[in-house]
This record gives structure tokens, C-alpha cells and sequence, in this order.
């Protein structure tokens, strides 16, 4: 809870509307979004102050993304390299937490009024499973 927490204050104290640019949290952080076409799997990445997203997927998958990688950018600064098999359980928690700074940071709370999942996910321009996600986790007064 204390990651979309964190996600809302970022989005308060930049002003980030639904659907709005992300630039000013990106660039308080010195951070930079890098189109790549990644082969596989692999879909976002941060290092050194680049967030690469893979270019093929769709704008709210990018903008969504985006704001995880931040998240762990906030959270976890130095642990985005996992080297021992036995790490699972901390990459799983922040995984988690990453997901839910984006939350906190793409769906303020004032952009919940009387919408429903599709809407909520048109006016904040994310994926509608992560509205859906998003709404199940932290209920329609705190998403």
C-alpha cells in the first residue's frame, strides 16, 4: 500500500492529470523513455537512467509500463539486477509494488468518479486489466 501511496504523492506533486504527460515525473527523476523493439519476452527496462519500452505495444501499455519502471526507479534504485535464484520472493514484491506506484501514479483519485472500468481506463489511457486489477486491489474510493 505504501507504493501506490507513493505513486499518488508523485502524481500530486506533478500535477499529472488522467491521461496526462509523464515527462515532469520523468524529468525530476533524470529519467529518459527509450523506444526499442525487443525481441521475446521482455517488454520494459530500466539502466542508467533510460527506461526502454517496447515500441510495439500499444500507447496505454507504454504509458503503463512506463509508470511501473518508474516505480521501480522510486523503490528499488540498485535492485533491478537479480543474480541468485533464490531472490524470487523479493522480485515478486517488487513486481507488486511497481504495479501498484503506477496505479497510484496513472489513476488519481479524481478521475474515479461514476466511471466504470472501460471508461476509467479510456480517460487515464491505460490497459482496462489494469483499471480492472487496479479497482479489485484497492476498491473504486482508493484507485
Amino acid at each position: 500500500m505504501r507504493a501506490f501511496q507513493l505513486g499518488r504523492d508523485f502524481a500530486d506533486r506533478h500535477a499529472i492529470q488522467p491521461a496526462g504527460d509523464l515527462a515532469p515525473v520523468l524529468r525530476s527523476l533524470g529519467l529518459e523513455v527509450v523506444p526499442w523493439r525487443f525481441p521475446g519476452r521482455l517488454r520494459e527496462v530500466i539502466f542508467e537512467g533510460a527506461i526502454g519500452i517496447d515500441e510495439s505495444l500499444p500507447e496505454d501499455w507504454q504509458r503503463w509500463l512506463t509508470a511501473h519502471a518508474v516505480g521501480h526507479h522510486a523503490l528499488h534504485t540498485g535492485t533491478s539486477l537479480y543474480l541468485a535464484s533464490w531472490q524470487w520472493v523479493n522480485r515478486v514484491k517488487a513486481e507488486r509494488q511497481a504495479e501498484e506506484f503506477a496505479a497510484g501514479l496513472l489513476l488519481p483519485p479524481r478521475s474515479m468518479a461514476g466511471a466504470g472500468e472501460v471508461r476509467l481506463a479510456a480517460r487515464c489511457s491505460v490497459p482496462r486489466e489494469k483499471v480492472r486489477w487496479a479497482l479489485e486491489r484497492f476498491g473504486a474510493d482508493e484507485a
